[in-house]
C-alpha cells in the first residue's frame, strides 16, 4: 500500500518536472513577443476554462463549494502560484535576457532547499538527515549542469541582480502555494488546483488592469497571440493544467519536502532541450545531471525504506 503510493507519487512528480523544465525554453521564445503578464493571464485562461470543466465531470458542482473560512487562504495560494510566480519568474527571464531561461531554471531549484527550511520552521519538526544531505547533493548537481562549474553564468553584470531577485521571490512563491496544500486536506489535489487557479486568475486580472491603466504594459494585439498560439498552447495545456495538476498530486503523495526535490529534473530537461537544438554538452554538465538523478533516486529508496519499516507488522503490534 505505502509502497504503491510512493511509486504514484514518483510518477506523477516526474512528469510535473519534466513539463515545468521544457517550458523555460518555450516561454523564452513566447517572451520576445509578448509581456509576462499578459502571457500569464492568457496561458492560466485557458487552464482555469480546461481544469474548471474537468473538475466539473469528476465531483460535480459540489467541487466547486467553498467555505467562507476558505475565501481569504484559498485567494490568497491562488495569488501565490498563479500571479506572483509567474509574473515574477517570467519577468525576471524577460529582463535577463538570453541567460533568462538558464538562470530560471537554475534558481527553481532552490525550491528543495526552501521548502524543507520552510517545513522545518512551521512544523518544528527536523526533516530526515539524508533528506537534508541528498537535497543539498541535488543542488550542487544542478549547479554543475547549469555552470559547467563555473559560477560566472550567475556572476555576470549588475543588471542581472534585479532579475535574480524576482526569481527568488518567484521561487518562495510556489513553496508556500506547495505548503499551502495541506491548508485543504479535505479537497482533491484537482480541487486545490482548479479554485486555486481560478482566484489566482481573478488577482491577474486586478493586478494587469491596474498595470494597463498607468501605462506599465500595453494590451497585445490579436496577430501577437497568433504568433505565438503554439507557445501558449504548450504552456496551457502541458505546463499549466498537466504539469500542476501532476505537480498537487504527488506532493500529496509524497510530502512537499520529499516532492519538493522533483523539482530538479526542471533544469535537466531545459538543458536537454538546449542540446537538442544544437547546444554542446559538457562532461561537467553531465557529471551535475548524473548526481542529480542519483540524489533524487536515493532520496526515493531510502524514503521506501523507511516508511517499510514504520509500517511493519512488527511494529504495528507492539503496545
Amino acid at each position: 500500500m505505502v509502497n504503491n503510493k510512493i511509486v504514484k507519487g514518483v510518477i506523477a512528480c516526474t512528469i510535473a518536472g519534466v513539463a515545468f523544465g521544457a517550458q523555460w525554453p518555450v516561454a523564452g521564445s513566447a517572451l520576445k513577443l509578448i509581456d509576462p503578464y499578459y502571457f500569464t493571464l492568457l496561458r492560466y485562461g485557458i487552464v482555469a476554462v480546461i481544469l474548471a470543466m474537468i473538475l466539473l465531470i469528476s465531483e460535480g458542482k459540489k467541487g466547486f463549494k467553498v467555505e467562507k473560512k476558505q475565501l481569504l487562504p484559498i485567494f490568497f495560494m491562488g495569488t501565490l502560484a498563479f500571479c506572483v510566480f509567474n509574473f515574477f519568474v517570467f519577468a525576471g527571464q524577460q529582463m535577463a535576457g538570453t541567460s533568462g531561461t538558464i538562470l530560471a531554471s537554475l534558481l527553481m531549484t532552490l525550491v528543495p532547499m526552501i521548502s524543507v527550511l520552510v517545513l522545518w520552521v512551521i512544523t518544528k519538526e527536523r526533516p530526515r538527515s539524508y533528506t537534508l544531505i541528498l537535497a543539498v547533493i541535488s543542488l550542487v548537481g544542478v549547479l554543475l549542469v547549469i555552470t559547467k562549474g563555473s559560477l560566472q553564468v550567475i556572476r555576470q553584470d549588475s543588471h542581472m541582480l534585479l532579475p535574480m531577485l524576482l526569481m527568488i521571490i518567484s521561487v518562495l512563491a510556489w513553496v508556500f502555494y506547495t505548503i499551502g496544500e495541506s491548508q485543504f486536506a479535505m479537497w482533491s489535489p484537482l480541487k486545490y488546483t482548479t479554485i486555486s487557479c481560478l482566484f489566482g486568475n481573478i488577482a491577474s486580472i486586478i493586478v494587469i488592469i491596474i498595470m494597463t491603466g498607468v501605462g506599465m504594459v500595453k494590451v497585445p494585439t490579436l496577430q501577437t497571440i497568433v504568433d505565438i498560439k503554439f507557445q501558449l498552447g504548450y504552456m496551457s495545456l502541458i505546463a499549466g493544467v498537466l504539469g500542476v495538476l501532476m505537480w498537487n498530486i504527488g506532493n500529496t503523495l509524497l510530502t512537499p519536502q520529499n516532492g519538493s526535490l522533483f523539482m530538479n529534473l526542471a533544469p535537466i530537461v531545459t538543458l536537454i532541450v538546449e542540446v537538442a537544438q544544437g547546444y554542446h554538452l559538457s562532461g561537467v554538465e553531465l557529471a551535475g545531471a548524473i548526481i542529480t538523478v542519483f540524489a533524487i533516486i536515493m532520496n526515493n529508496v531510502l524514503n521506501r525504506v523507511v516508511q517499510a519499516h514504520e509500517w511493519s507488522p512488527q511494529k504495528d503490534t507492539k503496545i
